[in-house]
């Protein structure tokens, strides 16, 4: 509805009916994004996924090279990144979904996010560091909640499920998914997966509430 009104009908709007039905627009997308979000969160843990040894250095590169950030902010891999026994789709999401919400809310003339990853006592422990608008602290744990994000909807077009999804999909595995953060110095997500991880059950009985 919202494309044909634009398209069909946008001569006929003053500025301000433009102005809304770009809103309208947005809110839309948002909407799909909300009810694709919500399909993913369901998904995650309800199927055996087939696991095999995902290269995640070789994952990160073309995670980055499909996100496509812009020139002012540079993504950056700190050393080597070891592989892992996954299902690459469910990997690629957690690192997809951190790695996007960096460049998304990225607010300084220079960006700079940094990838690493170390072992400790088993896991493999992965960070990923931004130099962004960082986070209050009292908003740390909410941030992981369903349909949860500190801006305004119209000021970025962000679903709030994103994160929501890393976390089922990291404590899937065993592991477990937090943030560092200091405001107007940037943030650090940090998770960690065993370094010898099992076979992922199939979740049974789930049911999603909002």
């Amino acid at each position: 509805m919202a494309d044909w009104l634009s398209t069909d009908y946008a001569d006929r709007f003053d500025e301000q009916g433009k102005e809304y039905l770009t809103l309208l627009a947005g809110r839309v997308d948002r909407m799909q994004g909300l009810i694709d979000g919500v399909l993913q969160y369901s998904r995650v843990g309800r199927t055996e996924q087939a696991t095999v040894p995902v290269d995640l250095g070789r994952l990160l590169s073309e995670i980055v090279e499909n996100l496509g950030a812009p020139e002012k902010i540079s993504v950056q891999i700190d050393g080597d990144l070891p592989t892992v026994d996954a299902d690459p789709t469910r990997i690629t999401q957690v690192f997809q979904n951190l790695l996007s919400n960096a460049i998304k809310y990225m607010d300084k003339p220079q960006g700079n996010i940094t990838v690493g990853c170390v072992e400790e006592d088993g896991f493999w422990k992965f960070s990923v560091s931004d130099n962004g608008p960082g986070i209050e602290q009292k908003h740390f744990d909410r941030i992981f909640k369903l349909f949860q994000t500190l801006a305004s909807r119209d000021d970025r077009e962000s679903t709030g499920v994103g994160l929501t999804i890393a976390k089922k999909i990291v404590e899937m595995y065993g592991g477990r998914i937090w943030v560092e953060s200091e405001v107007g110095q940037g943030s650090t997500f940090f998770f960690t997966l065993p370094q010898t991880m099992s076979k992922v059950p199939q979740a049974r009985g789930e049911v999603l509430t909002a």
